[in-house]
């Protein structure tokens, strides 16, 4: 038999229980790790808390800086933010446990995709490829060009991209160093110092189709957009878990037609061990309140809900799934 003060502890003890339940389900305030300040992660951390905050209107999303995708995966894996910005490849080498890492990342699951057009566009200028009579990178092998290239730096996914397709053609940074080239590491705004400045010949990078540093070139000098067979692009695609698509013709007045090439895709990922109502929970808003993230910048635009179900790297978690079934996207 229950006495009083019996009575009155299990009491306090089931709401205690009931308290932590209903946070377990309920949380409000999530933190979304993302890369450094400024550039469009963090325009996406801001759609992300306006989605979330336009369901849920005591929910806030703080965006945290990191140094991207890469070391995303560990601060996720140990649950120090609650999801976070990854690309495609950068997901598929942690759960791989390829470098940087030492072993493989099992936990890390998908809940949404963000976008998947980060176009790869390399382009050499037209003096060059003139000179030594380049239109492909089988030229570029064959007649061992010195060619001073910049790629992105080391640490971010379109560096490895790059160097995956050269590779493909079989061609290593130190066989461009050994035919009289220069490899130079740059993100998009130092490139097109680069370039501008008669630095640099060829530039292999990710970014999105018109994007003002490739206009910048493009008005500085005749280029060429370098083409990538559709061989090469299936074993990129396959070897680092990414995508392809199609550059519009319409896009650059220096492309004749259509252009086929690779893509990367970044995604938001989230801990295994994250309960299922909590991230169907995000997942739903996400889905409910998209036009939120597609209003954040103009490159946005494109994303569209069956674009958000997009990816092979890894498999989605239980929770998302639940919420894009429940919208007929899976």
């Amino acid at each position: 038999m229950l006495t009083m003060k019996n009575s009155v502890k299990a009491a306090v003890i089931g709401v205690c229980i009931g308290l932590g339940s209903m946070s377990a389900v309920a949380k409000d305030n999530y933190i979304m790790a993302g890369a450094s300040p400024g550039g469009l992660w963090s325009l996406l951390g801001a759609g992300v808390d306006k989605a979330m905050r336009a369901s849920h209107s005591n929910a806030t999303v703080t965006y945290q800086t990191s140094g991207g995708g890469f070391a995303n995966a560990a601060q996720i894996a140990s649950k120090k933010v609650d999801f976070g910005l990854m690309h495609d490849a950068e997901a598929k080498i942690a759960a791989q446990g390829g470098a940087p890492y030492k072993a493989p990342i099992s936990n890390l699951r998908a809940l949404a995709v963000m976008y998947n057009f980060a176009a790869f566009q390399p382009m050499v200028t037209k003096s060059f490829a003139d000179k030594y009579g380049i239109t492909s990178y089988e030229d570029l092998k064959a007649k061992k060009a010195p060619v001073r290239l910049i790629l992105n730096k080391r640490g971010n996914i379109a560096h490895n991209q790059a160097v995956e397709v050269l590779a493909a053609y079989g061609i290593s940074l130190k066989d461009l160093e050994s035919w009289g080239g220069s490899i130079q590491y740059s993100g998009s705004k130092g490139s097109v110092e680069l370039m501008k400045n008669r630095q640099a010949d060829m530039v292999m990078n990710n970014i999105f189709v018109g994007h003002s540093s490739i206009r910048e070139v493009l008005n500085s000098m005749p280029m060429m957009m370098m083409p990538v067979s559709q061989a090469v692009r299936d074993k990129v695609s396959s070897a680092m878990g990414t995508g392809q698509m199609v550059i519009p013709g319409k896009a650059y007045d220096i492309l004749p037609a259509d252009h086929p090439t690779l893509a990367l895709t970044a995604m938001l990922v989230v801990n295994a061990d994250t309960s299922d109502n909590e991230v169907y929970k995000i997942t739903k808003a996400l889905v409910t309140n998209l036009g939120e993230i597609q209003g954040v910048h103009k490159a946005m635009r494109s994303l569209d809900k069956a674009m958000m179900v997009k990816q092979n790297a890894i498999p989605f978690h239980p929770g998302a799934v639940k919420a894009y079934k429940e919208a007929g996207l899976m």
